[in-house]
C-alpha cells in the first residue's frame, strides 16, 4: 500500500515520467522505472578472472537516465568487496556526497550497501549522480539515476520501489 501511494506521489509530482512496475529477467527483483528500460548485457573478467555476464536495464526519462545493473559473482566472498569497489569507482569519477543507509527486505546486509549522491566537479558540466549498491547472496546491484539537476523525488520512487524476489 505504501508503495502505490508513493507511486502515485511521485507521479503526480513528476509528469514527464511514466513509472511502470519492471522486472529485469535474471535479475532476481522488481522495480518501478519512470520509462520502457532497453536491455543489454556484456561479459568481462570476473574477481577470480573467470567471465561473468554483466546484465543492465536503462533508459532515459525526462532530464534524466534512469538504470539498474547487475551481476552473479558466484562466489560470497568477492560480494562486499566489490559493492565497495562501485562505490570507490563513482567517487573518482564525480564529487562525492552525502550518504545514506539502504535497507531492503531480503538484500544481504554488508557495510559497503548504501546510498549516496554525487556531483560534477568544479569546472565541469553540471550532473548529478544518486546511486545505491547492495546485494543478495552473490549478486550485487547498481541502481542509477543520472540528470544534470537533483530530482529526489524521481530518486525516492525509484529506490524504495525495489522489491527482491522471495528465495
Amino acid at each position: 500500500m505504501a508503495l502505490m501511494v508513493l507511486t502515485a506521489f511521485g507521479t503526480a509530482c513528476t509528469p514527464a515520467l511514466d513509472w511502470r512496475q519492471v522486472t529485469p529477467e535474471g535479475a532476481g527483483l522488481q522495480l518501478m522505472f519512470p520509462c520502457k528500460p532497453e536491455r543489454e548485457s556484456r561479459s568481462q573478467p570476473g574477481p577470480s578472472g573467470a567471465p561473468m555476464t554483466v546484465q543492465t536495464a536503462s533508459c532515459k526519462a525526462g532530464q534524466g537516465q534512469y538504470s539498474l545493473t547487475w551481476v552473479d559473482l558466484g562466489d560470497a566472498t568477492q560480494v562486499s568487496a566489490a559493492l565497495q569497489r562501485m562505490r570507490d569507482r563513482m567517487g573518482q569519477l564525480l564529487a562525492p556526497g552525502p550518504t545514506a543507509d539502504l535497507k531492503l527486505r531480503g538484500m544481504t546486509p554488508l557495510p559497503a550497501a548504501g546510498q549516496q549522491r554525487f556531483s560534477a566537479r568544479p569546472g565541469e558540466p553540471s550532473q548529478v549522480v544518486r546511486q545505491a549498491v547492495f546485494a543478495r547472496g552473490t549478486r550485487v546491484y547498481q541502481l542509477l539515476m543520472q540528470s544534470s539537476r537533483p530530482d529526489d523525488e524521481a530518486w525516492d520512487v525509484f529506490v524504495s520501489s525495489i522489491a527482491l524476489a522471495p528465495q
